[in-house]
């Protein structure tokens, strides 16, 4: 190890505490199997899924105080994906979750733990739970097959608890990385009276492209989104149990709450955008996966407002650990066109992502989109005003709506 790496070590972050990287392995993340999801397809994914997981590493300040809930610790991954603490003590601190058994002169945390991740911390034939035992002198105790409850930790000490805590946070964390999304923050186009313009726009676009276009490679009906789904994606969320969408839920409240607030000054401001003009994913015209259309903020005075308050919000949420982060900021755009809805019109995939974002027996066909930018790049689809903010469910699509399916929905205006 060099010397600069001993002066500046990896640090991990787990609340409000901060770890040196040591090298070691968690115990048997390459083993670990997941059920089947039905997965919303993420235009900016570029390959999708498998049953398992793959070995091998995964690809993929604001002075502002936190907005987000204080109710659920969360861990951020360390770029060493293959490295994590090993032999460090948390310091021994006052700490309200952890309770002292006087009867039994031990210290007992509970931990609310989506029963998804109980494979990877137990192991075959419980080989993962008694290293993580043995590494830590703690007990660590998990609801029964037939039970709902929490996983408990138990152990003489306070600071063997924390360890045993922050060891199985951290387990948690990376393998939360390698499951299937299940839900994702997403804003509708065509879901309010406003949008009857904007759907006969985009119905014009689309008739237009397929009489003028469909002589080019790959050009079909069954590349166009349905136009009930036409939405700006924010971020992809991995929620496995009730307490996790709600915490999610409760954060979304605040943070909007809060950044509404400092964003929209007046009871008049509205985020009104327009749609004009189209881009592609990759770097090649003639060989396209996604077209989109670019979304400009209608704002003479502050153009930012929109964006600023996507990613302050899409910060708050990556903190929770929930929610991945891709970029630094929110590309907004709305997906007009996707190589991926070939097989399935509905957006929705049954299948599985790998660490790697390989997909078996899943491949695209891209489709020339050269003549479609020479004739359409600068259509305008017209303005339409952004009234709801949706955590969707990504399989489950609303059959009233012709949308997703949605766990809570916050309105875009101001607060009084």
């Amino acid at each position: 190890m060099s010397s600069l790496s001993i002066l500046r070590p990896d640090l991990l972050t787990i609340g409000n505490r901060s770890y040196r990287i040591n090298p070691s392995s968690l115990p048997g993340l390459e083993s670990t199997n997941t059920q089947q999801h039905q997965v919303y397809r993420e235009e900016e994914e570029a390959d999708y899924y498998t049953n398992n997981f793959d070995d091998g590493n995964n690809d993929d300040d604001d002075d502002e105080p936190s907005c987000k809930p204080q109710q659920q610790r969360s861990t951020k991954e360390s770029e060493a994906k293959t490295q994590t603490v090993h032999k460090e003590q948390p310091p021994v601190e006052d700490d309200d979750t952890i309770d002292f058994l006087a009867k039994e002169n031990m210290y007992v945390c509970e931990m609310d733990i989506a029963s998804a991740f109980y494979g990877v911390l137990i192991g075959k034939n419980a080989e993962n739970k008694h290293k993580l035992e043995s590494e830590t002198n703690a007990q660590i105790v998990f609801p029964r097959r037939d039970e709902i409850g929490t996983v408990k930790i138990r152990s003489r000490t306070k600071a063997n608890v924390q360890s045993a805590r922050t060891r199985i946070e951290i387990i948690i964390d990376r393998s939360r990385q390698m499951q299937p999304f299940t839900h994702f923050l997403s804003i509708p186009i065509c879901q309010s009276s406003s949008s009857i313009n904007l759907k006969q726009k985009y119905e014009e676009f689309k008739k237009s492209v397929l009489e003028q276009c469909s002589d080019e490679r790959g050009i079909t009906n069954e590349l166009f989104q349905q136009v009930n789904k036409l939405h700006l994606t924010i971020g992809t969320l991995v929620l496995l149990s009730k307490s996790e969408i709600n915490y999610i839920k409760e954060t979304l409240q605040e943070c909007t709450k809060t950044l509404l607030k400092t964003i929209m000054l007046t009871d008049k401001e509205r985020f009104i955008v327009q749609l004009k003009g189209l881009e592609f994913m990759n770097d090649d015209p003639g060989f396209v996966d996604v077209l989109y259309a670019k979304v400009q903020l209608v704002d003479q005075t502050n153009s930012n407002r929109l964006q600023n308050f996507l990613d302050r919000l899409n910060e708050e949420l990556v903190n929770t650990g929930l929610m991945k982060q891709k970029f630094d900021r929110i590309k907004l755009h709305v997906t007009l066109m996707n190589s991926l809805l070939r097989k399935d019109d509905t957006g929705i995939l049954e299948a599985q992502k790998t660490t790697r974002g390989r997909v078996k027996n899943q491949e695209r066909e891209s489709f020339d989109a050269k003549k479609v930018l020479r004739l359409f790049g600068q259509f305008d689809f017209g303005q339409i005003e952004l009234n709801e903010l949706h955590l969707s469910i990504m399989h489950e699509p609303d059959r009233q709506t012709g949308y997703y399916g949605c766990e809570t929905k916050i309105l875009l205006k101001p607060i009084n």
